[in-house]
């Protein structure tokens, strides 16, 4: 806004609006200030040529001003203004020339405005208090300023939590403060004292003159202690230091206990002492209360992730797939890939060949795109696949794969990621001590020999998440190409192995709301369609109340719609019931359009479906496989969890629901940053927080995220979104430096591509799809052991803790897409590579958050 010193000068700043950037400014502009004070002068011109500024917000006015409020398209840009704002739109492009900051600042700042209203009616309240007078405007309504400042809470920085980035400690830490003295190696003393205190180390209060650094040796006489403890020491305790930590005005060191010859019982003694005094002084829970925090939060995003993470071991120097962690959400993959006899294509997908390629790459770029599809030929089922760096090897086939590959319903597109791993990582102790508890001895032990023989080969794993949508498939599928050269795909074909080595199925363990088991079985399946005919579908799993199906091709039906269904192939089996014209009704849609959840609809309790699953399961159930897999080795999930929380190079986020508003407080990040991280940690004022402004534009929390939230339920299938952002480097704000569209700003595909192609040209391209899942209640029987303890000795904090995981109710997943974004609109090798080069540079320079 113009500033107020300004306001006197708004008449020659409105003459000369029309002008800038055009010959006639510097004539008409002397004329109209000659009389003015030069310092007068340059103020006006300054801020002429800030109003002036081209400006890429997106604005947003629905909720803000009383009027009604629609859609408004600006080259590409959607606005949502009412009649008022687009007026006044109009008027600035007309006195500028192209849409400005203050064009900017006028829409948002009109009369008709609440937070404008809101400082009228204060500032009136104002006059009148200090006049000393009554009006009605005292009682006047008024705008909550919550309602006025809704995107207040958008833009503040998240707090950034680190997965798997819990402390372990091996015995109780207590909170205890007690004189001691201190004597360096050169024999100086002084007195200082405790901050908190363990049988094998303590952390001390010394002055801010006092001087220590890590790895220094130090003796301690316990002077508060003497009394109930004869030391007999003359030479004091030993300590080493660990680490110096600045704050009010003292320094605050950790020591480790060094052994001793001969200590005179001092250990047993601090055990009693600590563990008889615990209630009195309290036991230190930071690590654990830190601990809690963190595995809530890891709770809530691994049973949601799209992602199948595939496990390789390596053999005699060569890696294949030996197990998958599943979920809910990626358990129809492990379908995908299995050939018409029911035997998995991931060792023939996943070759050495292409895992060396991703581990060759940057840091921040062990990953490709994995593209695949089948071809069906005399009753089998053939794969073909391709990275991007094996179709720029066979450039001439690139656009035959896409063009051929896309006209298939099995063409997909991967995200490919290659992690490493250890055995060691599939053990996480709790951060609890064995001292506390039998239980605690238990739960911290190691996995039993079983597990351990099974995953002492795993090495690597492979991340992969389908990134496909319609709309990205027919643009490939859109691509020319000579039909005499489909012959030659065989060379990304995959021949059919004779003996196909066994792949262990897992499930991410949590809480399981649901109220019945699912299984898995694929069947055709018919939906109902008035007049065009039956849309044919299969079953990826049921059970006696509901369906999950994939359809053929993409419909129409919306959540809450009613559906009559027929199950031909089962009808087959049965002539007890009728399968014929089912009536379910449509509980979730994916965005993609292609998977469909289904739940009977049975008022009268008598739903031939329904009953018919329910005999099918009951006789049936040894032969069935439930949709959360029994794993053939028990423990392997949790350890196969554990060694992917360790290795994790995800970005993730969480939406809190805090009274009518929806926030986004929290973002997670794995063993290594994503470029996503990097990029953001760069504008971040500090490393425990992290900005989140670029993709909170346009209030996107409350007013994309939080709407489809309320549509959904915990099981649902994730809503996606894609996101685009041009980064221009080198700017003075994150506002300058980012410009972010999502998919739902573009009203056609072509201006996503013009988009694409403008940023290419002279910025940097970045692209996230954004899987985002209701959450349901927080798994607390995961963290049970732990919450238990620091309610034990501090239940306000357990309180705080339980009432910040209840209030999360989504979880996103961010997915970079960007070099299957630049394949998508077909740009030029020489393009791609300018960009990776581009992104590589620009990575390299920023520091990890």
């Amino acid at each position: 806004m113009t500033t107020n010193d300004l306001q006197a000068y708004s008449g020659v700043l409105q003459r000369l609006k029309p002008l800038i950037n055009t010959p006639l400014f510097d004539e008409e502009f002397r004329l109209l200030t000659g009389d003015l004070a030069k310092s007068q002068q340059f103020l006006i011109k300054m801020e002429l040529k800030r109003l002036g500024q081209p400006c890429t917000y997106y604005i947003d006015l629905r909720g803000r001003v009383d009027g009604e409020v629609r859609a408004f398209v600006h080259k590409g840009q959607t606005h949502y203004l009412d009649e008022v704002a687009i007026r006044t739109f109009e008027k600035g492009i007309q006195q500028y020339g192209h849409y400005t900051i203050g064009i900017f600042e006028e829409v948002t700042n009109t009369d008709n405005n609440f937070r404008v209203r809101h400082k009228q009616e204060t500032n009136k309240r104002l006059q009148v208090v200090l006049s000393g007078e009554t009006s009605d405007v005292l009682t006047g309504s008024v705008v909550p300023t919550s309602d006025i400042d809704a995107t207040a809470n958008d833009y503040k920085a998240a707090q950034l939590l680190r997965f798997a980035g819990y402390n372990i400690r091996s015995e109780e830490r207590m909170n205890f403060s007690i004189d001691i003295e201190v004597v360096l190696q050169d024999e100086d003393r002084f007195p200082a004292s405790t901050s908190d205190l363990s049988v094998s180390g303590c952390k001390i209060k010394i002055p801010l003159a006092i001087e220590m650094t890590a790895g220094q040796k130090i003796a301690i006489f316990f002077r508060g202690l003497e009394q109930e403890f004869a030391f007999g020491m003359n030479n004091g305790i030993p300590y080493q230091v660990i680490d110096v930590e600045s704050a009010d005005k003292s320094y605050y060191v950790r020591l480790k206990r060094l052994p001793l010859a001969d200590e005179k019982g001092f250990s047993e003694f601090l055990q009693h002492f600590i563990h008889g005094n615990k209630r009195r002084y309290k036991v230190n829970l930071d690590n654990t209360y830190e601990a809690v925090f963190i595995k809530g939060y890891e709770q809530f995003y691994l049973p949601r992730i799209s992602s199948l993470p595939v496990f390789l071991a390596v053999k005699e120097g060569k890696a294949l797939p030996s197990c998958v962690l599943t979920t809910e959400n990626s358990r129809h993959l492990m379908h995908y890939f299995q050939d018409e006899r029911q035997q998995n294509v991931l060792p023939q997908l996943l070759h050495v060949r292409r895992i060396k390629q991703c581990l060759a790459k940057e840091a921040n770029e062990n990953s490709t795109v994995l593209y695949t599809f089948t071809h069906a030929a005399k009753g089998r089922l053939f794969f073909y696949s391709a990275t991007t760096e094996e179709l720029q090897q066979y450039a001439e086939l690139k656009a035959v794969f896409f063009g051929f590959g896309a006209a298939k319903a099995s063409f997909r597109a991967f995200r490919m990621s290659v992690l490493r791993t250890v055995p060691a990582h599939a053990h996480i102790l709790l951060s609890l001590p064995n001292t506390v508890d039998q239980e605690v001895q238990k739960l911290n032990q190691p996995p039993n020999p079983l597990i351990a023989n099974f995953i002492r080969d795993l090495r690597y794993i492979v991340s992969l998440t389908d990134i496909s949508t319609t709309q990205s498939n027919n643009l490939y599928k859109a691509m020319t190409y000579d039909a005499a050269l489909v012959n030659q795909l065989k060379v990304f074909g995959h021949a059919k192995l004779e003996q196909v080595p066994p792949i262990e199925s897992a499930s991410v363990q949590y809480v399981n709301l649901r109220s019945e088991s699912r299984f898995l079985y694929k069947t055709t399946v018919l939906l109902e369609r008035d007049k065009s005919g039956d849309i044919t579908a299969f079953s990826r799993d049921f059970s006696s109340k509901g369906l999950q199906l994939e359809c053929s091709e993409p419909i129409e039906f919306v959540k809450g719609d009613k559906v009559r269904i027929s199950l031909p192939e089962l009808q087959k089996i049965t002539t007890k019931h009728q399968l014929s014209a089912l009536p379910y009704e449509v509980m979730a849609v994916s965005k993609n359009k292609l998977i469909i959840n289904m739940r009977v609809i049975d008022p009268t309790n008598d739903h031939p479906g329904k009953i018919f699953f329910q005999q099918l399961i009951n006789n049936n159930r040894s032969k069935l496989t439930m949709a959360e897999e029994t794993p053939k080795f028990p423990g392997l999930g949790p350890a196969l969890r554990n060694m992917y929380v360790k290795a994790l190079d995800t970005f993730a986020f969480y939406v809190h629901r805090q009274g009518v508003r929806y926030n986004l407080d929290v973002v997670a990040m794995g063993a290594k940053p994503s470029a996503l991280h990097k990029l953001l940690a760069h504008f971040s004022e500090d490393s425990a927080s992290i900005t989140m402004l670029p993709l909170l534009k346009n209030n996107a929390t409350n007013l994309q995220f939080a709407n489809q939230l309320k549509k959904m339920k915990r099981q649902e299938v994730p809503f996606s979104y894609e996101v685009f952002l041009r980064f221009t480097p080198d700017q003075q704000s994150i506002e300058q430096s980012f410009e972010t569209r999502f998919d739902f700003d573009f009203q056609q595909q072509n201006a996503k591509k013009e988009f694409v192609d403008d940023v290419v040209s002279s910025g940097l391209l970045f692209a996230f799809k954004i899987f985002l899942s209701r959450t349901g209640r927080p798994d607390t029987e995961h963290i049970a052991k732990e919450l238990g303890y620091v309610s034990t000795y501090a239940i306000h904090k357990a309180k705080v803790l339980e009432e910040e995981l209840w209030s999360v109710v989504g979880v996103g997943d961010v997915i970079d897409i960007t070099d299957e974004v630049l394949l998508r609109f077909n740009l030029s090798h020489e393009q791609i590579v300018t960009q990776q080069q581009k992104r590589l540079a620009l990575l390299a320079t920023l520091k990890s958050p």
